[in-house]
């Protein structure tokens, strides 16, 4: 019973160090005039954060017991999967060669972002639900709903940033960059008050103080694209919390409580090609298309592989991560 709680209160600092590390270390960064892409540091924690955490779905795949919840959906976790990677495969050999209007891959990236946001905010409801469970109690489902304008809001700021620095053309949002701030910090506002309103008429459901920060943290996450929309590190600053929790849960989950050989080789052979993937980008539209398609091959996996709804999802988690529900 002490070695569970020990288990239990050293994963949830776990979780709060990979969250706030980078979520507070480069929001203040972007209060600087230090160079975003200087620093040999920050590149390896954004390839370990982002390629690394997209890659370790791969990590799934070579745990028994994972595999068997994934079997009853052999579309979506192996025809999906396999068919994305023949295509990039194939856009790796011949895409080069083919052109892609930059108005589609300017399109394609903008609703690549509002499902990037969309999917970090998911995983934070799931780790706020976790907490919750792990203490005895439930978050109203509703919570799930609300979260998601702190999430748009974020998108909303951030995007002609980003979608700027992806078409090399600053110009292209900028038009509609300071309504666009607007509309990010009014939304912003309804999701504060209908969250206080959750929170005010559930105060049971976040009585316990692990639940209660996990929530604020949530609902604070993309702040930082807010209050520093033109900056590259507010982008990365919840990036990166999004692509370390996840690490910190996937190798909790793959394998067990044992480290395994095959799990180890599954993310550094992924892990490996993403970074090849990466390399090879320049000049080849077709293969950053597929490079997007298979971080959406992600969302979709994740999508299932983590809803505690499923009851052979649950089943697992509830096995791998027995130390909390004790």
């Amino acid at each position: 019973m002490v070695a569970d709680q020990t288990k239990k209160t050293t994963f949830f600092y776990g979780l709060l160090a990979t969250t706030l590390v980078p979520l507070v270390a480069l929001s203040a960064l972007s209060l600087t005039t230090f160079p975003f892409d200087n620093s040999l540091l920050l590149g390896l924690a954004i390839f370990a954060g982002g390629v690394g955490h997209v890659g370790s779905t791969a990590c799934v795949y070579a745990d028994a017991g994972v595999r068997e919840v994934m079997q009853p959906m052999k579309g979506r976790f192996y025809v999906f999967p396999l068919a994305s990677l023949l295509v990039t495969a194939a856009a790796l050999v011949w895409g080069a060669k083919f052109e892609v209007a930059k108005t589609i891959i300017g399109a394609l990236f903008a609703f690549h972002l509002f499902w990037l946001h969309f999917h970090y905010q998911k995983q934070n409801y799931g780790l706020v639900a976790f907490v919750a469970a792990s203490t005895g109690l439930r978050v109203p489902k509703s919570l799930s709903n609300i979260l998601l304008l702190p999430a748009l809001a974020g998108v909303l700021a951030i995007m002609p940033l980003l979608v700027g620095d992806e078409m090399e053309n600053e110009s292209v949002l900028q038009p509609y960059r300071q309504p666009l701030l607007i509309l990010a910090v009014l939304v912003y506002g309804i999701g504060l008050v209908l969250t206080v309103r959750l929170v005010a008429g559930n105060r049971s459901s976040f009585a316990h103080p692990r639940t209660a920060l996990m929530t604020a943290i949530s609902f604070l996450f993309f702040l930082p694209a807010v209050l520093r929309p033109t900056s590259p590190y507010a982008f990365w600053s919840y990036a990166l919390a999004h692509g370390f929790q996840y690490l910190l849960m996937v190798f909790m989950v793959a394998g067990g409580t044992k480290p395994s050989l095959k799990i180890f080789v599954a993310f550094v052979l992924s892990v490996g090609a993403g970074g090849y993937l990466l390399r090879s980008l320049a000049g080849n539209q077709a293969l950053f298309v597929c490079g997007i398609l298979l971080t959406w091959v992600h969302f979709v996996l994740d999508a299932r592989l983590w809803r505690m709804s499923e009851p052979n999802v649950r089943k697992l988690l509830r096995e791998r991560f027995g130390f909390l529900f004790s």
